[in-house]
């Protein structure tokens, strides 16, 4: 089952942002390493806050955690039924498991990577002159082409749900094209002012980005069907 970041702030799924955001400080001054606290459950926290924090995400979330509660309450309702067929069960989860990754997570995940890999070099070259304005037409053509790119996989994203067992990586999954599509805004926003912080930022966010594709790679690589 998915983790339900209300309990571990203590708190209920109709949580304001302001009760969250007291419980997630009370909690992480108590587990913070830094105080001889517990390293595993102030990372925990860290993910709650994340995702509760932001709009967006704690959207997405609490469809997540809606559709992994239904499931358990009528697995429990039900088991008598699924025991019975258990067999033809678990055959129809694991196709569901194969189709989501195939016609969903694979291709949102070439997205990212379209719009990551060619990074590094689109600033590359851009850095030779910034006040170029064929180099930095080349540069928004770049954030424009990939701004499209995600705005797919968005869309993607939304047409199948994800299945309960895997719902983790859904998770991770939403935040990834997110953090992708923040990073694309703030380089924009560079391009329109040359604000060297919009793009230490934007390259922060497609680091970051980066870090939760690999997650989501391990994840993947341990499931079993």
């Amino acid at each position: 089952m998915i983790q339900n970041f209300y309990k571990k702030l203590g708190l209920t799924k109709n949580a304001t942002i302001t009760e969250i955001k007291s419980a997630y400080r009370l909690l992480a001054k108590k587990y913070h390493p830094d105080t001889g606290g517990d390293n595993e459950k102030f990372l925990a926290l860290q993910l709650a806050w994340e995702t509760l924090n932001d709009p967006q995400k704690r959207a997405a979330y609490d469809k997540l955690l809606t559709n992994d509660e239904s499931y358990a309450i009528s697995k429990n309702k039900n088991w008598s039924s699924e025991l019975k067929n258990k067999k033809n069960n678990s055959t129809s989860k694991d196709q569901d498991i194969k189709d989501w990754l195939n016609k969903i997570y694979n291709p949102i995940n070439r997205f990212i990577s379209q719009v990551i890999s060619p990074l590094n070099d689109e600033i590359k070259k851009l850095s030779a002159d910034p006040y170029d304005d064929e180099l930095m037409d080349a540069f928004s053509s770049y954030l424009n082409e990939s701004r499209k790119k995600i705005e797919k996989a968005s869309s993607l994203f939304k047409s199948k749900a994800v299945p309960s067992s895997i719902s983790s990586i859904g998770l991770d999954l939403y935040h990834c094209f997110s953090q992708v599509q923040d990073a694309i805004d703030e380089l924009d926003r560079y391009t329109q002012g040359y604000v060297d912080d919009y793009l230490f930022d934007g390259k922060q966010m497609m680091k970051e980005a980066k870090r939760i594709q690999l997650k989501m790679k391990i994840q993947k690589r341990n499931i079993s069907f």
